[in-house]
């Protein structure tokens, strides 16, 4: 049963890469990073010269492929999700019935499952608002002319409120965009805090309660306890900072941008 929940995990986990990739892409079929930033700057070139609020076919087209190509992904990160706790189960199992050695792998897939949850959650953040976190796709560096014209235009508008961009509908739009993202961010992450908070008292709980002279057990809730409490710490950490972000919105989209 453990190697079979070993090899669905590693297809799972081989495959949350390389399924999203099989989409089509809206412009030019066959996926591509290159062709996805060259559209992807054209389309913001277009979105931001229209001076409408209301995106352009381009732009909603790579939109709803990146809401998929972060859908494949949730299902897939859900799944492994279930496998590695399985996993998880039959691994500790497995200690406390006297292989003192699975210990070390029983710790390794409970952390890789925390790991996999704060994965999913990202993924569903994505899907949720999926403009934002399309646009650090943007070629930087390697944008032609009218491309970093634009962005530079953005990046005024952002910081100077008293010049011409500051009102453009678009800016707008992606502002408002930013302060979603973030607030969804920060109330995602916080539902696991208390979810991972929960999990860690529980664990201590049975610990305290526990038989004393079950060492195995006393250990298995210990790991467990500590895993959630750390998990819980750093999801504490990324709330705050997505709350803080949504704040301000203008100085996360300049980070957006690059």
């Amino acid at each position: 049963m453990i190697g079979l929940l070993l090899a669905v995990g590693a297809a799972f986990a081989a495959a949350f890469e390389a399924a999203p990739r099989a989409l089509p892409m809206p412009t030019s079929g066959s996926y591509s990073e290159a062709k996805l930033q060259d559209a992807l700057g054209r389309a913001l070139v277009e979105y931001w010269q229209s001076g409408s609020r209301a995106l352009p076919a381009s732009l909603t087209a790579l939109v709803d492929y990146w809401f998929e190509w972060h859908a494949v992904k949730v299902v897939i990160s859900a799944l492994l999700v279930i496998v590695l706790a399985l996993l998880s189960t039959g691994l500790w199992q497995l200690y406390l019935r006297g292989r003192r050695w699975y210990a070390a792998l029983a710790t390794a897939a409970t952390v890789s499952t925390v790991v996999v949850v704060w994965v999913l959650s990202v993924n569903i953040q994505v899907m949720a608002l999926p403009l934002i976190p399309l646009l650090p796709l943007l070629p930087g560096r390697t944008a032609d002319g009218q491309l970093a014209q634009v962005v530079s235009e953005m990046r005024e508008g952002l910081t100077n409120s008293a010049g011409p961009h500051a009102g453009s509908p678009a800016l707008t739009v992606l502002l408002g965009e930013v302060e979603r993202y973030y607030w969804v961010t920060a109330a995602i992450s916080a539902t696991l805090v208390v979810a991972a908070g929960l999990a860690s008292a529980y664990c201590w709980k049975r610990r305290i309660a526990g038989d004393r002279g079950a060492t195995r057990v006393r250990f298995m809730y210990s790991t467990l306890g500590v895993t959630t409490a750390l998990a819980a710490g750093l999801l504490l950490l990324e709330t705050v900072g997505s709350a803080t972000a949504a704040f301000d919105p203008a100085a996360s989209l300049l980070g957006v941008l690059g």
